[in-house]
């Protein structure tokens, strides 16, 4: 069985990842995760320090001088999820601990499925023309200016019809669309593919934003129990589905 969970990286949503993750009881759990950030957010000091010599990079470092030669849009993303967690009460990535946290509880195998984030940050920017950069600038100033209200109503107008928010971004950017989301699915797909040849209980977690994509790259045979973020977000929807859950394993 594949269960896919589409999350959201700022908000506040870990303990219920954790509780459908550990109910599924699977035997593998793959996350939206490279493994640089994998060793860092679970913090597996040695083996950071391994993919950070792979990469060339001096271990012994400060996390904070790492970032400072990281690409410059790969920061500024990262310092607003940051931002955006700590105004919903919770910390960036906090919904892919909670799935590590839960894959380790029920001795699951963990998957990283996602690209590099630094190199697939820098060649979205490389590959943008100059009007789409002013658009991801204009755009960047707004989110900083209008905080978590702006992110509150980018989750409301995305859960009315996500499919239809991501083409009209699509159309604005089309290089951040192909390069964020249509590639990395791809890539993901392959990866959760993969895992399911070799795992019968398999458990996705990847930012909601991917679940479409993804959806409709892999093979219809798997047919997936899909759990969305405006369900996590809908406390009377929540507690239908932990029942739901909480019921399919007693069975």
């Amino acid at each position: 069985m594949l269960t896919i969970i589409g999350t959201g990286h700022v908000f506040r949503i870990g303990e219920s990842v954790s509780f459908l993750t550990r109910q599924s009881y699977p035997d593998a759990v793959c996350v939206e995760l490279d493994d640089l950030r994998f060793y860092a957010l679970t913090g597996d000091k040695e083996a950071l320090k391994a993919e950070l010599r792979a990469r060339g990079i001096d271990p012994d470092v400060s996390q904070e001088e790492r970032m400072k030669n990281a690409p410059p849009v790969y920061k500024q993303s990262a310092k607003y999820q940051e931002k955006m967690s700590a105004e919903n009460r919770s910390s960036a990535g906090a919904d892919m601990v909670a799935a590590i946290g839960a894959a380790k509880s029920v001795d699951a195998e963990i998957y990283r499925i996602d690209l590099d984030a630094q190199a697939t940050m820098q060649k979205m920017w490389d590959e943008m023309s100059g009007r789409e950069r002013f658009r991801y600038k204009l755009s960047g100033i707004s989110d900083n200016l209008f905080g978590k209200r702006k992110v509150n109503k980018t989750q409301a107008d995305y859960s009315k019809d996500q499919e239809a928010y991501v083409e009209e971004m699509r159309k604005k950017y089309p290089t951040l669309v192909r390069v964020l989301i249509d590639e990395r699915n791809q890539h993901m797909s392959a990866e959760i593919i993969k895992v399911c040849a070799r795992h019968r209980n398999v458990v996705v977690v990847v930012g909601d934003g991917h679940v479409d994509g993804l959806l409709k790259l892999l093979p219809p045979e798997l047919n997936p129990r899909v759990v969305r973020l405006k369900e996590l977000m809908d406390n009377k929807r929540l507690k239908e589905i932990k029942t739901e859950f909480w019921e399919s394993t007693e069975q």
